[in-house]
């Protein structure tokens, strides 16, 4: 499966001119489009490495062969938050922004389809995770760019498989949570189906673990998973986001854990979720404020999945 509308609002208020504001897409708690983030392809399976006031965002995408092979491509979302007005707004910009690209991508692309990055710092390196199809199935890698956030002296590893996740099926979308100990995917190993699965590793993940299969079990998440397909898993401390089509079209749904078990899952409301397709939800915190991009084939994008971003702290709370 293969998988941008501006938003604009002019605030009038009685008696006085109009505010206007630095960036140009506001961010509510309903989903807005990533403007010119996206393209008339399909653009989907972000990840925001380190948000702040500016991030990077990386994810899938297939324009660069037209409609083809999909491969990580990078952007930039600068964020602004107006406190008189309660209003948080962005602008965004493509890879050239964007320092490590240049270092990164052409290691980890390929003329076969590169999905789902995720990324995590180990001290001064990023180690950079995502899948890929060089044969029949899909299976998780990794490269690590050393000083990630220097000027100079960076070097890229030759990309690595992780060790003991890719032993049967597809297997795709690595998200590691917060206590750096659990590595949450999907895979179909053991039917026609994806479900999601938890590697729980024996120590902090690094480098040397990710080769080293230092990997205590992989289990398969009951609650979370069902007869139909589960992918894309999120955490973001005790809440899980992810995909499902279990109601037709894929949409989005949402786990909290309690006491180290996850609950049964709730569907995200119809104000993110549309009778089209939802697809891979990233969480992450900016200047205060929970957000969520994912993308979506709804209409009034560019063409294809497009991204967007929604605020989401009132499913956290």
């Amino acid at each position: 499966m293969k998988f941008s509308a501006f938003i604009f609002f002019v605030l009038f208020l009685s008696g006085c001119e109009p505010f206007s504001y630095k960036f140009h897409i506001i961010v509510t708690e309903v989903p807005v489009n990533l403007g010119a983030l996206n393209s008339a392809y399909d653009d989907w399976n972000s990840d925001l490495p380190f948000p702040y006031e500016r991030s990077e965002i990386w994810f899938s995408s297939n324009r660069n062969s037209f409609g083809g092979n999909f491969d990580i491509v990078a952007g930039r979302l600068d964020f602004s938050y107006h406190e008189d007005h309660n209003i948080l707004d962005l602008s965004t910009g493509n890879e050239a922004y964007v320092a490590s690209a240049p270092a990164l991508l052409p290691v980890i692309n390929s003329p076969h389809d590169e999905l789902g990055p995720h990324s995590f710092l180990t001290g001064e390196d990023l180690l950079f995770l995502y899948a890929t199809d060089p044969g029949e199935v899909f299976e998780i890698r990794f490269v690590e760019l050393t000083r990630w956030n220097y000027g100079t002296g960076q070097t890229v590893s030759d990309q690595v498989p992780v060790a003991g996740l890719n032993q049967a099926g597809d297997n795709l979308y690595p998200c590691i949570d917060e206590e750096n100990r659990k590595i949450y995917f999907c895979s179909n190993r053991d039917g026609l189906t994806y479900d999601i699965y938890s590697a729980q590793y024996n120590s902090p993940i690094s480098k040397q673990s990710l080769i080293d299969e230092d990997i205590a079990a992989i289990v398969r998440e009951e609650i979370i998973s069902s007869d139909f397909n589960e992918k894309c898993p999120y955490v973001y401390g005790n809440f899980m986001v992810f995909a499902s089509n279990r109601d037709g079209s894929y949409d989005l749904w949402y786990s909290k854990r309690y006491h180290d078990e996850w609950m049964e899952p709730i569907k995200l409301q119809p104000t993110i979720n549309s009778e089209y397709n939802e697809y891979r939800p990233v969480l992450f915190q900016v200047l205060g404020v929970d957000l969520m991009v994912f993308s979506s084939d709804r209409p009034g994008g560019k063409g294809g999945y497009d991204l967007y971003i929604v605020k989401i702290g009132n499913y956290l709370n």
